[in-house]
């Protein structure tokens, strides 16, 4: 029989969530959160294993096993592990990780969770500072370790802290006695020799990881490099000014908005009018359910006309933590067409709809009576095309996942701005490219269906529409001349005639112009001009540092450093308000960034030796760091190569760039200058296809 926890707190109603504490603490860190979720969840906070209240067996090792066995025994006393949301805080992150890998979950949150990869494991960007870190840690914790087994320093600081009434207050934790030898036990087990990647691994479970941008405990560079273990979980990095592990105790508003991200599991329901047969409208990609506004007055004359946000789109819910598969968007459309009372109806999709539409039928064909598929973008895996478009698409196919893609686009513009793209770039991926499974012949063949597409559609793959239709006993194929893929918008009419044949409405069908209503408006949404501004400026301070203008750059350049920092400081000191003397210290600091600032504006030649230093100084220490890596630390001998080739390199330019050789300081100057231009070109694409994306999206109201 598996030891029992303590449950601190059980309250609210709703599907159950379960909050494991970091380890000093014990469950009152989660007080507040646990207050403020309790009008959404079943809250249960317990006291893991050998904290607070629970049992501390003396024969324990505290293995990641003995926490999940006790925790999944008292859960199953509770009744409380169908539809269980799992949050784990710092240690108990690994824990909660851990019953992940063995229980299914509907969510699992990693909040400050200290992981330690092996260099095989690691991402390339950022992985000879990565490997420091990790070996830095790893040691220091070992020592730690030691320390707590042999009454050392860390021992006596142990009691020190278990009778400080303000060591418990900072972390949150008001009757834990602190235990030297199972601190170290799970030290050991659940952080330095915690498999984190093995576990992440095992998880099927939607999983997100909230991280704070200065964690020390976190390995920050190789915070990507997770998604080669669980491709599509959500990694959000938050900008903290006060001891940023420290998250749940410090914002516990924002933790508990956060954990409630995902709790709609219905789509949004834009229209729902008229009467008649129910007509279920979906929209294609970067769309929303406004894309059949003006087809609605002649629609609802003869139908019960229900649109409807696509799983990521309009207003409906954009989880982070999806693959955004065919199957994905079927559950999430199927649970909002139950919440409907609807038994049987007709399905019109355009584009992505026409797919979704068409796997939806194949998955629940005695709901559907009818489809209508305008602007089908069906591909078949092995279909050859001409269309230039469609093997752009194909081309994804090569790539096993688009994580990369989406870790670029995250650190280029941020983990907020990537939001607005992750639904598209993981549609693409896992919905238009993965259609081969749609099982019709089994299924759906009775359903009639009825396609339409314009002849100037670049999307449209003929032959393999018609190997589709064939599957169905009652099929037509309606090619439109000189159309292209949005001619719903340009001559709604034939949808009209389409659905219902013959038939005149009565209500006028107003058109859409060339130029999309909305355009501007989802250029600023999707952050296009900055993401073009910060292309341009980085391209012409790169342009300047190739000419006489170049120290002048530089002096500016970490001027504005300096200045966009104290301004962060001064930002974050007034989240910490109730703290005087936290709140005074970080004030008082972010006011000296902004004196030093001026400064360096005012002092330009000492500015200018300042920055030439650091940007020198830089170049040293990370050529040193990669040959070190190299020579004790790496195993592949490709890494290996080019950490020498690079290192070297950086190493003897560094040492004669300090030495003041001139031309060092230039090939220096004039490499981070090739990076600035690198960086604007990305940026750039990045631009261009916020645009297009804009234009789509343009046409929603």
């Amino acid at each position: 029989m598996s030891e029992k926890l303590f449950v601190r707190e059980d309250i609210g109603s709703g599907e159950p969530i379960v909050l494991l504490h970091g380890m000093f603490g014990d469950g009152t860190q989660w007080k507040k959160i646990a207050a403020k979720l309790s009008d959404q969840y079943r809250v249960i906070v317990v006291d893991l294993l050998g904290h607070g209240q629970s049992p501390r067996p003396e024969d324990c090792e505290y293995t990641p096993d003995d926490h999940v066995k006790a925790l999944r025994s008292t859960l199953e006393s509770l009744s409380a592990t169908d539809n269980l949301t799992v949050v784990g805080y710092s240690m108990g992150g690994s824990v909660a990780l851990s019953y992940c890998a063995s229980f299914p979950s509907k969510q699992l949150f990693l909040i400050s969770t200290p992981f330690y990869l092996n260099t095989n494991q690691m991402i390339l960007a950022n992985f000879a500072p990565s490997v420091t870190i990790t070996k830095i840690s790893t040691f220091l914790f070992k020592q730690v370790e030691v320390s707590l087994n042999n009454e050392g320093v860390v021992n006596r600081a142990v009691r020190y802290g278990d009778k400080s009434k303000k060591f418990h207050k900072m972390i949150g934790a008001n009757d834990n006695k602190l235990d030297a030898e199972i601190i170290r036990k799970n030290l050991k087990q659940l952080v330095r020799e915690f498999n984190f990647a093995k576990y992440l691994s095992k998880i099927k479970t939607p999983t997100t990881f909230y991280a704070g941008k200065k964690d020390l405990f976190i390995v920050q560079g190789q915070l990507y490099a997770l998604k080669k273990f669980n491709p599509y979980m959500d990694i959000q990095r938050l900008e903290v000014i006060k001891v940023d592990h420290m998250l749940v105790q410090n914002l516990p508003k924002e933790i508990s908005s956060l954990l409630s991200i995902n709790k709609e599991d219905k789509l949004n329901i834009n229209n729902d009018s008229g009467s008649g047969v129910p007509l279920i409208l979906l929209h294609g990609i970067e769309s929303s359910s406004n894309y059949w506004h003006n087809l609605i007055p002649a629609l609802k004359e003869n139908h019960r006309v229900i649109t409807i946000d696509l799983l990521g789109f309009g207003n409906s819910p954009k989880p982070q933590n999806i693959a955004y598969s065919i199957d994905d968007h079927i559950q999430w459309l199927d649970r909002t067409i139950k919440s409907l009372g609807l038994k049987e109806f007709i399905l019109a999709g355009h584009s992505l709809g026409s797919i979704i539409s068409l796997a939806y039928a194949a998955k629940h064909p005695s709901k559907v009576n009818e489809l209508f598929l305008f602007s089908p973008v069906l591909i078949g895996y092995q279909a050859k095309s001409s269309r230039k478009v469609i093997g752009g698409l194909s081309l994804l196919r090569g790539l096993n996942d688009t994580s990369y893609i989406q870790a670029q686009l995250s650190q280029n513009i941020g983990d907020k701005n990537m939001t607005m793209f992750l639904p598209t770039l993981r549609t693409i991926e896992n919905t238009i490219n993965k259609q081969d499974h749609i099982k019709i012949k089994d299924n759906a063949s009775d359903i009639p269906v009825h396609f339409y597409y314009g002849s100037a559609d670049q999307l449209i793959d003929r032959q393999y529409i018609e190997s589709v239709a064939s599957e169905f006993k009652v099929s037509d194929i309606h090619e439109l001349k000189d159309r292209n893929h949005n001619f719903l918008l340009f001559s709604p009419e034939i949808v009209v005639d389409a659905i219902d044949k013959g038939y005149k409405p009565k209500s006028e069908i107003s058109k859409f112009s060339v130029l999309p209503p909305n355009f501007r408006k989802h250029i600023t949404n999707l952050a296009v001009p900055r993401v073009f501004l910060k292309s341009i400026s980085l391209f012409c301070i790169a342009i300047l540092l190739f000419t006489d203008y170049a120290p002048a750059v530089l002096v500016l350049f970490l001027s504005v450093y300096v200045l966009v920092n104290g301004y962060k400081t001064i930002k974050g000191a007034f989240s910490l308000k109730n703290e005087e003397l936290s709140y005074l210290g970080y004030l008082f600091l972010g006011i000296v960034s902004y004196i030093i600032a001026i400064g360096l504006i005012k002092r330009p030649e000492f500015s200018l030796r300042v920055a030439v230093i650091l940007i020198c100084s830089g170049v040293l220490v990370g050529g040193i760091n990669r040959v070190i890596v190299a020579r004790f630390w790496t195993e592949s001998s490709k890494i290996k190569k080019l950490l020498y080739y690079s290192g070297w390199p950086m190493i003897v330019l560094g040492l004669l760039a300090i030495f003041g050789i001139t031309k060092s300081v230039y090939i220096i100057v004039y490499t981070f200058a090739i990076y600035l231009i690198i960086k604007s070109i990305k940026f750039f694409w990045i631009g261009l296809a916020g645009l297009i994306m804009a234009y789509i999206r343009g046409f929603i109201r």
